[in-house]
């Protein structure tokens, strides 16, 4: 729970920073946040996720919960365009992000 106490630009540098530090060709980024789900959540956590979100706007300026799309978007700026993402039945999920070559 790192990444989303940032804006978009500096988890970029945070991002560039690990890249450099992972072995090339056997290394990958292991990020445990939450990714937001869509809109028909339905799940346990749907109203907690909101909560977060709205807690770093007040705790964190420019920090935020991500979707699954902006997660990607993030990563693929940092130098991660691949990864996965494995949801868990709790508020965060697991990401698995391998370097660019």
């Amino acid at each position: 729970w790192i990444l989303h106490d940032w804006d978009d630009d500096d988890c970029v540098k945070i991002l560039d920073q690990c890249k450099k530090a992972i072995p090339k060709n056997s290394g990958k980024l292991i990020i445990v946040d939450a990714v937001l789900r869509p809109e028909d959540d339905t799940s346990a956590f749907a109203d907690s996720r909101l909560a977060f979100d709205l807690l770093m706007l007040a705790l964190a300026p420019g920090g935020k919960e991500r979707t699954e799309k902006e997660w990607r978007t993030l990563l693929s700026q940092g130098g991660f365009s691949k990864c996965n993402i494995i949801s868990l039945p709790t508020l965060q999920a697991i990401i698995e992000a391998f370097p660019d070559e």
